[in-house]
């Protein structure tokens, strides 16, 4: 993916197998976000493939993607403030939404009661509202840009408990944008790490969150040895 003459991302490969949870991070400026939008139709002129359950769609508008199973979540909340809880999941979900399905996806996320007006909730529940707006979508991958931003080390924590689940409870694989490592670390199955656009590990979480590659990425210590 290019912007004039500056490469964003260069040469990147990630799957993310069915019932898994896997993480994409990275410094800032690693092209993370690039990545999200590129794959989900945001930006388009990339060069590569994007594929979902075998076919490609690169040719589909973001609407389209997400109708074929592909949800996202976006590093900054932009839900109308006017609107309850419930009418947030039933405009994610895209569908008439059940009452119990609503409430269980709140409960499930650590939301308030659904009647609660989105302007009486604070950031990092907004960002826990949006999870669970994609996920209400029931797609096949949904791919959460920062959704920890905002919360207490416990919450956070919480939140990985519930990512782990997430998978068998509502059949939704997860690419996870992240910058806490403890909630990668609890979350992730396999991660991928972004430096400058490229590629630098790839592979289980607690080889690649030890690398002395990826420490000297997140670190900028000079004195790691890097191979």
């Amino acid at each position: 993916m290019r912007f004039g003459e500056v490469v964003a991302l260069d040469g990147v490969d990630l799957t993310v197998p069915d019932g898994a949870v896997v993480g994409l991070i990275g410094p800032n400026g690693a092209g993370k976000s690039t990545f999200i939008a590129a794959v989900t139709g945001f930006v388009a002129g990339y060069e590569g493939t994007v594929t979902l359950a075998g076919q490609p769609i690169d040719r589909l508008a973001p609407a389209a993607r997400a109708r074929r199973g592909l949800r996202r979540t976006f590093q900054t909340t932009v839900i109308a403030p006017e609107l309850t809880q419930y009418e947030y999941l039933t405009i994610g979900a895209g569908r008439r939404l059940p009452r119990r399905e609503a409430d269980e996806l709140l409960e499930f996320f650590g939301c308030p009661p659904g009647e609660v007006p989105v302007s009486i909730v604070d950031v990092g529940t907004r960002r826990l509202l949006d999870v669970a707006a994609a996920v209400a979508a029931g797609p096949r991958v949904a791919l959460l840009d920062e959704p920890a931003a905002g919360q207490s080390a416990a919450e956070s924590l919480k939140l990985g408990a519930c990512l782990v689940e997430a998978p068998r409870r509502f059949g939704v694989s997860i690419l996870l944008v992240e910058h806490d490592m403890e909630l990668v670390r609890a979350a992730c199955q396999e991660v991928t790490v972004l430096d400058f656009g490229h590629v630098i590990a790839s592979g289980p979480t607690g080889d690649v969150l030890e690398d002395p590659a990826v420490m000297a990425a997140y670190l900028g210590a000079a004195d790691v040895p890097v191979p």
